[in-house]
């Protein structure tokens, strides 16, 4: 293949984003993806720029909180430069616009209606800080916000979130639970809540939660990989089976549900899927915490005598 030096891809927002944008390399002629390739931070004014080291179709991903999953191929073959926006459309539907009057979409909501402006005004500079990965700052704003105003929702999710990266357990819980309480239809915090759950060890407890979400969300793959943890940890591989599938193939480039996916397929008596997904972790992040285990792994397999 053809190297290009440089190739770039500028990619604009309308606001900044608190988690890295991931770029992958398009499906090869195998059908495969060729993993992730590339990730960035926003820059101020929402852009983000990568320079991939080689021509090819690309993928750029992104996921945020609050809003609906977004991918979009860029040609990179015929073109040394390419140049998307993504357009980022809210998930939930009381979820508070950016908008100074409130408005989202052609009309208002009772609960958007309810929120007093200066507890909006606290939810803002959080989010806006969470965006610019000043966590600490973030989290200061949304305790004032629903200090101001408790009904709030969508503070407590983004507020649990950040504690959940911090691995603050019990105040993302106790975030998530609020949150939960106030809106019980909220996706994005049963999944974030069974995330700490499994972190926590509550497994039947994580299994609830992450049924809930799944049921209001069914495609969001994290939240499948979190169910197949749910079900690994307990022993019920059979059930974990259905979900690590649906993990790999929606966030093929990330490193760790292949691995998930690898002992599965140990289970299944399928010792070559099993190699194949450990390499492939391997391939996505050699230096990860699971590589160890992975290159035990792929050993274990590659010594035992096929019939």
């Amino acid at each position: 293949m053809k190297r290009l030096s440089p190739a770039a891809l500028l990619i604009p927002f309308s606001f900044l984003l608190p988690s890295p944008l991931w770029a992958q390399r398009g499906a090869s002629s195998s059908g495969r993806s060729a993993g992730a390739a590339d990730d960035c931070v926003t820059e101020s004014g929402g852009k983000c720029r990568f320079l991939p080291n080689s021509s090819g179709m690309y993928i750029v991903r992104l996921n945020q909180i609050g809003y609906k999953e977004v991918s979009v191929h860029v040609n990179l073959v015929d073109n040394l430069r390419g140049y998307v926006t993504l357009d980022l459309k809210p998930d939930h539907p009381q979820a508070p616009s950016d908008s100074p009057d409130g408005v989202t979409g052609d009309s208002v909501s009772a609960t958007e209606l309810s929120i007093p402006e200066n507890a909006r005004l606290e939810f803002e500079k959080g989010q806006r800080a969470m965006k610019e990965n000043k966590r600490d700052t973030g989290i200061s704003h949304l305790r004032k916000a629903v200090k101001l105003y408790d009904a709030f929702p969508l503070a407590y999710t983004l507020l649990g979130t950040a504690y959940l990266e911090r691995k603050n357990w019990k105040d993302a819980e106790t975030a998530l639970q609020k949150s939960i309480g106030y809106d019980s239809k909220s996706a994005h915090a049963y999944l974030a809540l069974g995330a700490v759950f499994n972190q926590t060890k509550s497994y039947l407890q994580a299994e609830t939660a992450l049924l809930r979400g799944l049921a209001l969300k069914p495609e969001a793959s994290a939240g499948h990989y979190e169910l197949a943890k749910t079900y690994w940890a307990l022993g019920r591989w059979q059930e974990a089976a259905p979900h690590a599938r649906k993990a790999v193939s929606g966030m093929p480039g990330v490193a760790s549900p292949h691995v998930l996916l690898g002992n599965v397929l140990l289970r299944e008596n399928n010792p070559q899927g099993a190699l194949d997904e450990y390499r492939e972790y391997l391939r996505l992040d050699p230096n990860g915490l699971m590589a160890p285990g992975a290159h035990q792994m792929i050993e274990k397999i590659q010594k035992t005598p096929r019939p």
